[in-house]
């Protein structure tokens, strides 16, 4: 074999030996490659689902707790009160000398907004009166009394007709509603029974009977007579309250009030915003005396 060919057949042997390592190598790459990039995904996958998880679990946690928020603010709202910001502050709306058309209006707007109130009501033995007491109670208000007749002079001419009346006014709204009124209201405050009967009297016979007597300390503009604008209305509530940290707001709901309805809306709105709670007289409610 000549010199020439033997180094051609190294040469080549060398050559064979480099792809070999070549294919090898290659081969090698094509093995492990894939298993790397598998790894890596699946690291990629674990880290985003872990990832996905936290994100799903903090929006469960979110919605349960805003769930909670909107109970909480509907059993509020079920029981009388309307909160917003929350002030601490108490507002208790009366509506004194109906019933009447108005207070068929009244209640419509109550009954939207969810809010309860305290209605002192003179006695009559109309049907639609009837019905309105029984609504009154129905829809979670304090159904309280302000006189049968309304008539200062011959309520307030002794103890004997006093009593006389109060009998009658208590007889007409258990009999109407099935349930006993606790809560009265005099006509006129009890600045108007001042001089002639004694509140003390007064005082002891309501003991006898598991009742107590509220005035106010807000008053709304006088409807009946003034020319009020519903700004006027309600202006002159929220001004009023604001003075007290709880107010007893003295409205009316006779026929001849017809602005007390036409504002109420506006009213609600305010005190709603302000941060008001608004609540029905009861038994945790402390009275509120002029005399």
């Amino acid at each position: 074999m000549s010199e020439s060919t033997q180094e051609y057949q190294n040469k080549h042997k060398k050559r064979v030996k480099r792809i070999k390592k070549i294919i090898v190598l290659v081969c090698i790459v094509c093995l492990v490659l894939p298993m790397i990039l598998s790894i890596f995904l699946l690291v990629r996958v674990n880290q985003m689902e872990n990832k996905l998880n936290t994100l799903l679990n903090e929006e469960v946690s979110q919605e349960k707790s805003n769930s909670g928020d909107i109970v909480e603010a509907k059993e509020k709202t079920s029981t009388g009160g309307a909160v917003s910001a929350g002030t601490g502050k108490k507002v208790y709306l009366t509506f004194d000398d109906g019933p009447s058309r108005q207070t068929e209006k009244i209640l419509d707007i109550l009954k939207k907004r969810q809010i309860k109130a305290t209605f002192f009501s003179i006695g009559r033995e109309d049907a639609f009166s009837k019905k309105m007491y029984q609504r009154i109670v129905k829809e979670g208000h304090t159904l309280g009394m302000h006189s049968y007749s309304h008539q200062c002079k011959e309520i307030y001419q002794s103890m004997e007709s006093f009593q006389a009346d109060y009998e009658k006014i208590s007889n007409c709204l258990t009999a109407a509603t099935g349930i006993k009124p606790l809560y009265y209201r005099f006509p006129g405050g009890s600045t108007e029974v001042a001089g002639k009967l004694s509140l003390t009297d007064l005082e002891n016979y309501f003991t006898t009977q598991g009742a107590s007597y509220f005035d106010w300390n807000v008053i709304a503009a006088n409807s009946a007579t003034d020319d009020v604008s519903v700004k006027k209305m309600a202006d002159r509530i929220l001004d009023g309250v604001a003075l007290y940290d709880t107010s007893i707001v003295l409205m009316y709901d006779s026929e001849d009030r017809k602005m007390t309805a036409k504002s109420l809306d506006t009213i609600l709105d305010r005190l709603i915003k302000d941060g008001y709670e608004i609540l029905p007289i009861d038994e945790n409610t402390i009275p509120i005396h002029h005399s």
